[in-house]
């Protein structure tokens, strides 16, 4: 956690920048959320940005396209919860319980990729959709919670504005998943000081080399490592727009 203790005393300060911007009159949904997120976070992002030698907007696209721009509720981080990585890691061995709360696609006859038709239910009732909404996605978690244990079943799931893996938690600079759980339900101050750390510590395929690609603006290499595989040129694509409308918001406030 050395990185997060660094940062204790930046943490303790007002994130958001000196001035805010205005909305623009007509703003796009990525300009809107890209304005949204640097009118909470703003300061705390530009003086780690300096700090790094990477700028402030692509850290704004990585926000607005992985867990979007509105603040979190209280105590509650954004959440995803990723049915077919918990069967990856708890389901393929214990598949009569797992198969009784969840679905995913591709598995036992749902139809879709395995990121798709993700369900859930609990002991009794009709499957439901994860991804609905946060109540669906932190209903899910608490049943595999239930069945597994926290570890495992945090482990399975993303969050934070930048949807951070919590398996990745030793990156991000946590001991483990569960104690970057709670530290993302205090604030999103530390959810930022977390996206660095696993910026500059994740092997992509080397330990820096996330922040290399947001610096040379290659989205499609940056999302391969930091989203996955499967949909590459369409979340480099989101990224792209998103870092498109951030740089003119950032660069629109000099």
């Amino acid at each position: 956690m050395s990185l997060l203790i660094d940062y204790t005393e930046l943490l303790a300060r007002d994130p958001r920048p000196e001035r805010q911007i205005e909305p623009p009159a007509r703003g796009t949904e990525l300009t809107n959320g890209s304005t949204a997120v640097y009118n909470r976070l703003g300061g705390l992002l530009t003086r780690l940005s300096t700090e790094h030698a990477v700028e402030v907007a692509p850290m704004l696209a990585i926000w607005v396209t992985q867990g979007g721009s509105r603040p979190p509720a209280r105590r509650r981080a954004n959440l995803r919860f990723e049915v077919q990585r918990y069967f990856n890691t708890w389901g393929r061995q214990n598949r009569q319980e797992f198969d009784s709360h969840f679905k995913f696609g591709g598995h036992s006859l749902q139809p879709g990729q395995p990121w798709e038709n993700q369900e859930y239910r609990g002991e009794v009732g009709s499957f439901a959709a994860v991804h609905h909404n946060q109540n669906s996605e932190y209903s899910a978690l608490t049943i595999a919670r239930m069945l597994s244990g926290d570890e495992i079943a945090l482990g399975s799931a993303s969050a934070g504005g930048p949807l951070l893996g919590l398996a990745e938690h030793a990156a991000c600079g946590f001991d483990t998943a569960s104690s970057m759980f709670e530290a993302f339900q205090q604030t999103e101050g530390v959810q930022v000081v977390a996206l660095l750390g696993y910026l500059i510590t994740h092997s992509a395929p080397k330990a820096g080399d996330l922040l290399r690609y947001l610096r040379d603006g290659d989205w499609e290499l940056f999302a391969k490592y930091y989203t996955g595989a499967d949909q590459v040129p369409m979340d480099g694509a989101r990224l792209r727009a998103a870092y498109a409308a951030a740089s003119t918001l950032v660069k629109s406030k000099r």
